[in-house]
């Protein structure tokens, strides 16, 4: 088949078969490719192009074509899927160094990136809007903690042993600022420093504070227990119930606060969190509202 270069596209006569397999747009008697398709249809020996200098090899049109997308709806193409140009079935095409927006992120609600790395190699990643609750129940009383430098130290042992906050040390329980605070929230932990006393404490030693406490806060109150993720490179690891501290189970989610990051960047999290058999969450403050995004690697 024999098309000719023409104002950035490949015109060629109408072709029902290349047609019906979604290539091109249909213009009367013509069918009309973009450089992309006409550049994969070159590599694969199925169409010849001609420009004023003669036959066009795919070295020549590619430097036509926008490379990011070339590389995605090759890939799709090869994988048997009849994706039109145009929209790319709905994939979305980042390259690596791309820059993303956390609150952007819904956009791509439902969708896939499409990622490519340095060498044109693409992964894929599924985006989905984050609503869950979890199990996680509690029947705590009244107890008494003391402030102690950044924590708090209690005797109510159980807080560990039965619903897994802190750590427990010796015949302690120590406590973090977000633990002590959500529980002075709740009516049962009693201390010697007030409410806005604690805050003001995590605000001048901890960055960014007043966000994560909200994060913090609102996962708790979605019925989740929440621990520190700092092994995992986040914020917090997230149990969807916790029975007791002796049949822990395995956390489920990983909540890593950004405003902003590279395309690498976000691979690099989602593998992270599969690699630990986690799924990677991100949350998007809106007022004192959170939303929440989780991505997950997936295979095309």
């Amino acid at each position: 088949m024999k098309g000719v270069l023409k104002n950035g596209r490949v015109i060629l006569p109408f072709s029902q078969k290349l047609f019906s397999r979604k290539f091109g747009k249909k213009k009367g008697d013509k069918l009309v490719l973009s450089p992309e398709e006409a550049a994969y249809l070159v590599s694969k020996g199925s169409l010849e192009v001609f420009s004023d200098s003669g036959v066009m090899e795919f070295e020549d049109i590619f430097p036509l074509t926008d490379p990011i997308k070339f590389f995605v709806y090759e890939d799709l193409r090869n994988r048997g899927i009849a994706v039109e140009f145009n929209s790319l079935n709905g994939y979305i095409p980042l390259h690596e160094s791309e820059i993303i927006e956390t609150r952007k992120l819904e956009r791509f609600n439902n969708k896939k990136l499409a990622i490519v790395d340095s060498e044109g190699e693409i992964s894929y990643f599924l985006v989905k809007k984050f609503d869950c609750r979890g199990k996680h129940t509690e029947d705590l009383k009244k107890f008494k903690a003391k402030f102690a430098n950044g924590f708090f130290v209690t005797d109510n042992r159980d807080l560990f042993r039965k619903y897994f906050y802190g750590t427990e040390k010796g015949n302690r329980v120590v406590l973090s600022l977000f633990e002590a605070l959500f529980l002075i929230e709740k009516g049962v932990m009693v201390t010697d420093k007030s409410f806005e006393e604690i805050f003001d404490y995590g605000k001048s030693t901890i960055k960014d504070f007043e966000k994560k406490y909200l994060i913090y806060k609102d996962l708790r109150l979605r019925n989740f227990m929440v621990k520190t993720g700092f092994k995992f490179g986040s914020e917090f690891r997230v149990y969807e119930e916790i029975k007791s501290v002796s049949e822990l189970g395995h956390s489920k989610y990983l909540v890593k606060i950004k405003n902003r990051f590279t395309a690498f960047e976000l691979a690099g999290d989602v593998r992270l969190a599969t690699a630990v058999n986690k799924t990677i969450v991100y949350p998007i403050l809106k007022r004192q509202r959170v939303d929440y995004i989780a991505v997950r690697r997936t295979k095309f």
